[in-house]
């Protein structure tokens, strides 16, 4: 497959679907007071409409809207710098991902969700 865009959409909603496990994991576990889903239908919805259904159907195409642009990006990120260092490449674009838009966005659904320190390091 040649098309940038559409590898770049896989592999951001492969490496969501990862992260997804990963959090659902540690929500049943108790690591973690709330699931992604939830994270991004905050920025979206008022605090009382966080728990309900259509809460997690909002932060679910809004999360997975996001992943798939973050995976094209990243593809063309690769293309611009060569895919060597790959591993390397890719954990630095997710810390830098992580920092620039989740921290904003976790720093802005804290107030909406009560959010401690252990969840928004799971997240």
């Amino acid at each position: 497959m040649k098309d940038k865009v559409v590898i770049g959409a896989i592999t951001g909603l492969l490496a969501d679907a990862v992260k997804l496990t990963l959090n659902y994991l540690a929500s049943r576990f108790g690591f973690t007071s709330v699931v992604f889903w939830q994270i991004a239908a905050s920025r979206i919805l008022e605090t009382k409409q966080i728990n309900q259904p259509m809460a997690y159907l909002v932060g679910g195409v809004t999360d997975l809207t996001v992943t798939a642009i973050i995976g094209i990006v990243f593809i063309y990120f690769l293309h611009f710098t060569g895919r060597d260092y790959i591993w390397l490449k890719g954990a630095g674009f997710g810390l830098t991902i992580w920092v620039f838009l989740l921290g904003t966005v976790l720093i802005q659904s804290r107030a909406k969700l009560n959010l401690t320190a252990s969840d928004m390091i799971v997240t």
